[in-house]
């Protein structure tokens, strides 16, 4: 996901580019989460931390969903 986010700022000068970009980083930020899924079913992890590590993700996919709305605004 971090190696999607930097590839996106600096693709910056082509909006679309920008964008397909931070959907990459998007969807492996939902891969992670089903990972963590996975391990909290297969008891390699609490629930409670699963639950928090989840809810970071979700934020984190929020952010990257409203930059790609705002795209425009990061591009040159």
């Amino acid at each position: 996901m971090c190696s999607n986010i930097a590839e996106s700022w600096r693709k910056r000068r082509y909006e679309a580019m920008f964008k397909s970009k931070l959907t990459d980083a998007m969807m492996e930020a939902s891969e992670t989460q089903c990972w963590l899924e996975f391990s909290c079913a297969s008891a390699y992890l609490d629930c409670q931390t699963f639950e928090d590590l989840d809810a970071r993700y979700e934020q984190i996919i929020g952010m990257l969903s409203i930059m790609e709305k705002k795209a425009g605004s990061f591009c040159y």
